[in-house]
């Protein structure tokens, strides 16, 4: 895991939800903790969380875990520029060979799965290992620094599936059942917490 960072996209105003859906409780924790804790948890490091509409609100939570916390100013632009300002300041504090790019709101991300992307892409020799849902592959998203350049310079709402699609030869998938489930309303927390995860089908 040496020279292995994550970046925790965590920049949206969750306006679906009209509440900082990162500091939804789940299992005893807001989801922004639980998924800084499952990348410390694999070993990743640093771990940069990107943050943008409830700043202060999510500094407040996560202040106590040793994360780097990177503000964007344009994030109202998309999550291509949170992506692309991660992968700045990643260069800058670090020198890694691989970056998992993850969000704040996707529960059922577990240490099990980050093993299993980095277990692929050290048998494999691929640029991007992503996690495939729903016949479509996103993130949790490893890539390596070959495709460091082309993640800094996207902008406006493209994410990191564009890179994924760009790079379509040179990408490997695991298997994620539950990717698709992330929370954006107030109905999707009430059916994670009711253990409905038809909901989300």
């Amino acid at each position: 895991m040496e020279n292995t960072a994550a970046i925790i996209l965590s920049a949206g105003n969750s306006s679906r939800l009209g509440k900082p859906k990162q500091l939804l409780k789940y299992k005893g924790k807001t989801l922004i903790e639980r998924a800084i804790l499952t990348a410390q948890n694999t070993g990743f490091h640093p771990i940069i969380v990107v943050t943008g509409a409830y700043k202060n609100e999510i500094e407040q939570q996560i202040s106590h875990l040793g994360t780097v916390i990177v503000e964007n100013p344009d994030w109202k632009l998309g999550m291509g520029t949170s992506v692309s300002l991660g992968i700045k300041m990643l260069q800058k504090s670090a020198k890694a060979k691989l970056a998992l790019i993850m969000l704040s709101d996707q529960p059922f991300v577990e240490k099990k799965h980050l093993d299993e992307l980095i277990r692929v892409k050290n048998q494999h020799e691929k640029k991007i290992v992503a996690s495939l849902y729903k016949n479509r592959l996103g993130v949790p998203v490893l890539f390596d620094q070959s495709c460091f350049a082309s993640l800094e310079k996207l902008k406006g709402p493209e994410g990191a599936r564009k890179i994924i699609n760009s790079e379509d030869d040179h990408t490997a998938s695991v298997p994620f059942d539950l990717g698709n489930i992330d929370i954006d309303t107030l109905k999707d927390y009430e059916a994670l917490l009711a253990g409905n995860l038809a909901h989300f089908d």
